[in-house]
């Protein structure tokens, strides 16, 4: 399967629970992903509340739409920018899915993690 034109979806989790800090994280994520040549980076909307709920969650205020454009090259490097800003903060996931296939990144690594995302990468190179 190819990424070319499907959206990348990123979710992340700061595990700290405060909104305030899980947006000013997500700013500096959308920063560093600003400096790749994707095609675009959104921010989804999210439905409306059922009547009564208090809105949206953590997760869903912190979830992202990338478009790589008409290659998935850039997947790899996407995923890679993604690793090395979890390793910096030594804390939280960001969830990246494709489609219906999905991995979850920590800020930890070790040889497992890194054998699932090669087969995630393996499963979208064109």
């Amino acid at each position: 399967m190819t990424t070319a034109g499907i959206p990348i979806h990123l979710v992340l989790d700061t595990g700290v629970g405060d909104r305030a800090h899980a947006e000013e994280q997500l700013q500096y994520l959308i920063d560093e992903l600003s400096q790749l040549d994707v095609a675009s980076i959104e921010r989804p909307t999210a439905p409306a509340p059922p009547s009564g709920a208090r809105g949206p969650g953590a997760l869903e205020l912190s979830a992202l739409v990338i478009g790589l454009g008409g290659s998935g090259a850039l997947l790899p490097v996407l995923v890679g920018l993604v690793q090395d800003w979890l390793a910096r903060r030594r804390t939280g996931t960001i969830r990246i899915r494709i489609g219906d296939d999905e991995i979850e990144l920590t800020a930890s690594s070790d040889e497992m993690r890194q054998r699932a995302l090669e087969e995630f990468l393996r499963r979208h190179q064109e």
